[in-house]
């Protein structure tokens, strides 16, 4: 097959953002890969350019994005900057006909991701949003055994934070559930499925930033027939993300923080007395796998490039993320108390 022939070459790929989470997370992750060449970078900040460019021996540099696009043959596009500036950005790598790669929240409204899918889809392109959490090798092996079992009935995450998120609150009408708070509930998407109807209550609660909504807690109806529920607070004592899962007979309990040595699950079967649960730490999970695969990092990067040479779409697709954002703006509509 052609197909077959042209990916017997690495997949070049142009970098529109040389910022923290993008040095923390991206590079990183593709530098890992052997078949991945990180051809071109852009970014309007020189210092950031060039700092970057030089780590990862980039020799293609670039303030002009389309510039950039224009001259530099790339079979995709990571675009990693603050979500308020992705929509001409994203719109006009799509037209271009490129493969997306951004980071959450997937645009500013559920009407903008769902624009960028159809665009993605008119144009034939993979995408994909920087939901890590789903491929947290917890979360992946909790997934796989309690659904062996049967389908997953019964699900929680708790997403707690201390400290108030300043930006983008007049643009998200509660900055810290979009922002962050969405992977939490992307989360509850993936393990319980899709969603049918919403309850929530959101609040503001010792804050003194006016109209800063800072607690969450959802009720998630499952089209399967399964629950899930939601708990988030922006001023805990510190932070926590934890998930439960309960299939038949079985039960996962996952601190999933991304920190090393502490992230573990605990499965109980059958009755078994607590004391005697089985405790799985991460590094038993992942062996003398890169640092980036601890929280699943690696992993959704891994799943946007191996979907780009099958021809088939990553599992956090634009379309997907849509559904995600459709449930962040049911728990915002939720009653507000105080």
């Amino acid at each position: 097959m052609v197909w077959e022939a042209e990916y017997l070459r690495k997949l070049r790929i142009g970098f529109i953002g040389a910022g923290v989470r993008a040095n923390e997370a991206h590079y990183p992750s593709l530098a890992e890969m052997d078949d991945v060449e990180i051809a071109a970078i852009c970014d309007l900040r020189r210092d950031r350019l060039v700092s970057t460019a030089e780590k990862y021996g980039v020799k293609h540099r670039y303030t002009d994005y389309k510039r950039m696009l224009r001259e530099i043959d790339l079979d995709a596009v990571y675009i990693i900057m603050s979500p308020e500036l992705l929509d001409p950005i994203v719109t006009y790598c799509l037209e271009e006909g490129k493969n997306v790669f951004i980071e959450k929240p997937p645009g500013m409204s559920v009407e903008e991701t769902r624009r960028w899918a159809d665009l993605a889809r008119k144009n034939d392109c993979k995408t994909a949003v920087g939901f890590q959490r789903r491929f947290h090798p917890c979360v992946q092996y909790a997934k796989r055994i309690l659904e062996e079992r049967g389908k997953i009935r019964y699900c929680m995450v708790t997403f707690h934070k201390h400290g108030e998120w300043m930006g983008y609150l007049g643009r998200y009408g509660g900055a810290s559930l979009v922002l962050d708070v969405i992977h939490a509930v992307d989360l509850l998407r993936w393990i319980g499925g899709e969603v049918r109807r919403v309850h929530s209550l959101t609040g503001q609660i010792y804050s003194s930033v006016e109209g800063h909504m800072n607690f969450y807690t959802a009720i998630l109806e499952f089209e399967n027939g399964g629950v899930g529920i939601l708990n988030s607070n922006r001023t805990a004592g510190g932070r926590v993300l934890r998930f439960e899962a309960h299939s038949k007979g079985i039960s996962a309990y996952g601190d999933i923080p991304g920190i090393p040595g502490i992230d573990r699950l605990m499965i109980l079967k059958d009755d078994q007395p607590y004391q005697t649960a089985e405790i799985i730490r991460n590094e038993e999970l992942i062996g003398e796998a890169p640092k980036t695969y601890y929280d699943g990092t690696f992993q959704v990067n891994r799943n946007f490039i191996e979907c780009i040479m099958s021809d088939e779409q990553p599992i956090t697709n634009f379309e997907d993320a849509a559904r995600t954002m459709e449930v962040i703006r049911a728990i915002q509509s939720g009653p507000r108390i105080s």
